[in-house]
């Protein structure tokens, strides 16, 4: 139990330097540099506002666009962040996993960690200057908001790895996956909801978990939501399935990766 207890201490300390030296990578020594996480959701909100509003179109939830793009371009951004930037992230930490102490696990996971805090961060910033704007009310069950992040963050994580273990066999693999990945923006509920969609379209993107989390992020955001399209068994064991096959490829590849 003690030996186990010391692993977890060296993995944790692992970990956590491993965060640091991606945030300095990412943004740079000067705090300024964080500044720039919040500039691609912000400059994404405020394209889609004009473009809705000169279109005259307004929330489908009611209350201003802002907050509603808000709910859907973070969400995305949480998963697309996750599941392209782990897949570089052997590369890019390749020296470190000489080290004995650093596996390819801490490397993804440290970079997860990363990316996951920051976008959780940046929407909670977003959501109180638009409080503070009197553009959104507080968030009406803020579990459930966080809830639908963390089952988001899951399954983009293990989407991640799955990438990471398939470009140690094929390295453009990451080009290949950024091209399919890019009609998802528009399939995954940014610009609509659930309720607004025909039966049909509606039965298709309920297949798309990240859809899920959007709708459940906007159902434990605004009490004029309706959450009754939202499938939480499916999202949850999306994740689960997805995080677990990442789990798998990782564990197989390991050894290939420090040597890649």
């Amino acid at each position: 139990m003690q030996e186990l207890r010391q692993a977890l201490r060296v993995q944790g300390r692992v970990i956590y330097a491993l965060i640091l030296r991606e945030a300095l990578s990412k943004y740079g020594k000067s705090k300024i540099g964080y500044l720039w996480a919040l500039v691609e959701p912000i400059t994404q909100v405020l394209l889609l506002v004009l473009i809705f509003s000169a279109l005259g179109r307004q929330s489908p939830v009611g209350g201003d666009l802002a907050v509603f793009f808000a709910t859907g371009i973070v969400p995305w951004l949480l998963y697309n962040s996750l599941a392209s930037r782990l897949s570089g992230a052997y590369g890019a930490n390749q020296a470190l996993m000489a080290y004995p102490h650093v596996t390819p696990f801490d490397v993804l996971m440290g970079r997860a960690l990363l990316e996951s805090i920051t976008m959780i961060v940046v929407f909670a910033l977003i959501v109180f200057v638009l409080q503070l704007m009197g553009k959104a009310l507080s968030i009406h069950d803020l579990f459930n908001v966080m809830a639908a992040l963390l089952t988001l963050a899951l399954f983009a994580i293990g989407v991640g790895m799955i990438n990471a273990t398939i470009r140690v066999y094929w390295d453009s693999w990451d080009k290949l996956f950024s091209a399919a990945n890019r009609p998802l923006y528009f399939l995954s509920g940014i610009f609509f909801t659930a309720s607004s969609l025909p039966p049909q379209a509606r039965e298709f993107l309920q297949w798309n978990p990240i859809f899920q989390c959007v709708e459940w992020v906007r159902a434990g955001f605004f009490t004029t939501y309706e959450g009754a399209y939202i499938r939480f068994d499916y999202a949850i064991s999306c994740a689960l399935v997805a995080f677990t096959l990442g789990m798998i490829g990782v564990n197989q590849t390991k050894h290939k990766a420090r040597n890649l």
